[in-house]
């Protein structure tokens, strides 16, 4: 679970917007009791940070890990701060390019920070299905840092998508209600909906597998139900198999002829008298 910490006078320039936000803030007697109720719920809980007394803040209340908004990415003194706690760090990608991402890991990493986190975002409140573009998750990737998903839209599928493409954290908006105040509520997930999301991702990971090429050990007995190489009619001991004496059909029992070796028996003799609808093997032949 991650809130937002932030002062509301160090975040704009305009005295509209600052008295706007001040309401927003978290109060300072919040953190402790926050962090207390999580970690008596063993719920992990830290916060979004967006300035340097903030981060001073959340030091001496044990804050676990940094979270990164997109707006604060190219915010390197904020990144040298949090950089100088050696905490992970979670950077979320929205507005920016390639490039850019690429400055932001750099940075945090000359500074010692060695886990570090992207969230593929795409900052647009909330986001157009057709502007998600989850496949950005796979170039993230590139990266050679864990990846995820911060996501804005109305759906409970793009996150259970993205995780399909390997994001292994998932960033999503929850409230109560969305009619209470405040600039998020409105496009946040109600908790049935969360549980509806968590439930399907967890689903999406059983199902992903491995990437390999395998047979699943639940289908091993299946293989039986391929087709094999039997005789179409009574082949005497001493024939040369020729097409007409033969017929592909289930099942493919242990020792069958597997239709690949069709061509192989061409020509081959037989050693033994074979039955019609009997399996044609290696050991009736020569």
């Amino acid at each position: 679970m991650k809130f937002q910490s932030f002062h509301a006078d160090k975040l704009f320039s305009t005295p509209e917007t600052v008295k706007k936000l001040k309401n927003l803030e978290i109060a300072q007697f919040w953190y402790e009791e926050l962090l207390q109720f999580a970690e008596n719920h063993d719920i992990m809980l830290f916060f979004s940070v967006f300035d340097e007394e903030s981060v001073e803040t959340l030091e001496k209340i044990g804050n676990p890990i940094y979270k990164v908004a997109s707006y604060e990415l190219m915010h390197f003194p904020l990144l040298e701060k949090i950089s100088m706690t050696h905490k992970p760090i979670i950077l979320s990608t929205g507005m920016a390019d390639g490039s850019e991402v690429g400055e932001s890991v750099e940075y945090v990493r000359s500074k010692g920070v060695k886990d570090i986190i992207l969230l593929h975002c795409v900052s647009q409140y909330p986001t157009k299905y057709e502007d998600v573009n989850l496949k950005t998750i796979s170039a993230l990737r590139n990266f050679n840092v864990p990846v995820g998903f911060s996501d804005h839209s109305l759906s409970i599928y793009a996150p259970i998508a993205a995780v399909s493409l390997g994001a292994n954290v998932i960033e999503k908006h929850f409230t109560l209600d969305r009619k209470m105040e405040g600039p998020d509520h409105f496009y946040a997930l109600v908790p049935s909906e969360l549980k509806e999301m968590i439930n399907g991702i967890r689903e999406v990971e059983k199902m992903l597998g491995t990437e390999t090429i395998c047979t699943a050990a639940s289908e091993i007995t299946e293989r039986e139900w391929r087709r094999a190489i039997y005789a179409k009619k009574y082949i005497k001991k001493g024939k040369v198999i020729q097409e007409e004496d033969i017929i592909i059909l289930r099942p493919s029992p242990e020792g069958a002829l597997s239709p690949k070796h069709v061509e192989d028996l061409k020509g081959k003799k037989t050693v033994k008298n074979i039955k019609k609808g009997n399996l044609i093997t290696w050991e009736s032949l020569r």
